[in-house]
Parts: C-alpha cells; structure tokens; sequence
C-alpha cells in the first residue's frame, strides 16, 4: 500500500488522504498531526475495498537484504488497533468492543490477514526483526483496558509472534506511553524489543524489574525533557543512568521517539558522547 498523499489545506494545517481512506491534518511547524476523517463511518465493512500488500515491492528488500549481510536488518508490518480505530474512529470502535459488535472482529481480521502476509514475505526475506506496534498508552493511563486488549489484540499479535520466532527471527514492539498492566502479556507472546519504554509515562527501572531480562528495550531517553529541554551534561547524566540502571546488554539506546524540531543539535551529539565515554570506562 502507498504512503499518505496531500489533498489541501486547511488553515496551516496539510490535508492527507492515505490508502486506507483515512483523511489526517498535519502540523506544518512539528511533526504532529490528527485523524479528520474515517471511511468506516459511512462505508460499511462488507463493502470496503481493503488494500494489498505490493507484492512488488519484495525485490526491493532482498536487494536491501543483500546488500547490508553485516547489519541487522529491520522490516514493518501495518498497525492493528491503531487502523483500526482510524478506520472506524476511535470512540465508534470502543464502544464496538465494549458491545461485542461483530464488525470489530472483522476489521482486525482483515488487517491482521495483511500483517502475516507482510511478515511472511519480510521474513522470506530474511530481515533479522520484524517492528510492530500500536500505541495503547497514554501518559499515565492505558488508551484501552487491558481486559478489552488481551481479548481483541493479544491473540493476533501471538500469531504475528510465533511466525517470527518460528523462523528464528525477532519481534519489536512498539507502544508509547504507560502499559504496565499488560508487560507480563507481551513477554507471554514472545516479544524480544520494547520501545520505547517512554520515561515520562514509565520508570525503565521499574519496567526492567518486572520483564527482568526476559524483553531487551529500544529507546529510554526523555524526548518530552530532557532532549528538548535539558542541558549537555543533562542529556550525559540521562545516558549514563540508563547505561548503569538497565544494564549494558539488553539495552539500544536512543530516543524515545521521534526528534522534534526545538531539539538542539548539541544535545544530540551528546548522546554519542556520552556512549563512546562510557566505552572507554
């Protein structure tokens, strides 16, 4: 499927229209943006025309493959939960969760269909892991219960799991914000990656003692504090107590997502440094 096109503007704000149908709004100043339109709203399930995975496309990440044999090589499959709320809206499919509404079952099927396929070809491939993921905390409160994610989601993320570890490949998991309640549920299904264990919603300390050494973790670092916000020997101070507090293994360090745009340069260049420093210890 295709990536997100421009369609107009309103105000300041991009309008993009994906493969899905889902229209977003998109800040022109930062990488932030909303969901404005959701075709499932007035399209219904039966006759919605779900997109395919461009088959075409496999060529190309062999050729990836190939030509990086010394790295290990990452690939993506499509969100579950979060297309699907874009498609229905979010409130519409929790309240369609919340009621046993046979049309949830279907979407998530549908998509999840499109997942394995991903994965199957990714993993024909030979990619070293394969990246899913779908934001379900928020600041300090999941986004979805935990009893509504283990019925609906967790079952099809286990199928997505045991295909990659049947291959003996690795499974990274994304969600940002606070998940306690479902860490144990992820270890369960197989998950090798936790990012970004976003220190703002949750203590990394606390997360590592309750996975132990069983989930490695990708990210760590504050991009809502200290990146933006703090100083140099701020961002150093952070590096080395996620160095010295997780361990030195099980560990990739990096953000805990994506830079914004009031980040100062130095404090990323800190990052670095204050790695190759520890090395040298």
């Amino acid at each position: 499927y295709e990536s997100a096109y421009e369609i107009g503007w309103s105000g300041e704000y991009e309008l993009r229209k994906d493969r899905w149908g889902i229209i977003s709004k998109w800040s022109s100043k930062t990488y932030t943006y909303q969901y404005v339109d959701h075709p499932l709203r007035t399209i219904d399930v039966e006759d919605y025309v779900w997109p395919e995975v461009n088959e075409e496309r496999f060529e190309l990440v062999k050729k990836y493959r190939t030509g990086n044999e010394n790295f290990c090589v990452y690939g993506g499959v499509i969100h579950l939960f979060e297309i699907a709320w874009q498609l229905t809206g979010f409130n519409e499919l929790m309240m369609m969760m919340r009621r046993n509404d046979p049309r949830v079952e279907k979407v998530l099927d549908m998509l999840n269909d499109i997942r394995l396929k991903q994965a199957k070809m990714l993993l024909e491939a030979d990619v070293d892991v394969i990246c899913d993921g779908d934001d379900v905390g928020a600041q300090n409160t999941m986004i979805i219960s935990p009893v509504l994610w283990r019925r609906f989601l967790e079952p099809r993320y286990k199928l997505l799991s045991d295909l990659i570890h049947s291959k003996g490949k690795y499974f990274f998991f994304h969600s940002d914000g606070w998940i306690e309640p479902i860490i144990h549920d992820l270890i369960e299904i197989g998950v090798d990656v936790l990012n970004p264990v976003q220190p703002e919603a949750m203590d990394p300390i606390r997360v590592r003692e309750l996975c132990g050494s069983r989930m490695a973790f990708e990210g760590t670092l504050s991009i809502q504090r200290t990146l933006p916000f703090g100083s140099v020997e701020d961002v150093r101070k952070e590096v080395w107590r996620r160095i010295r507090d997780l361990g030195s293994t099980g560990l990739i360090l990096g953000p805990s997502h994506s830079l914004q745009p009031d980040t100062p340069l130095e404090n990323i260049l800190a990052i670095y440094d204050a790695v190759k420093q520890e090395s040298l210890k």
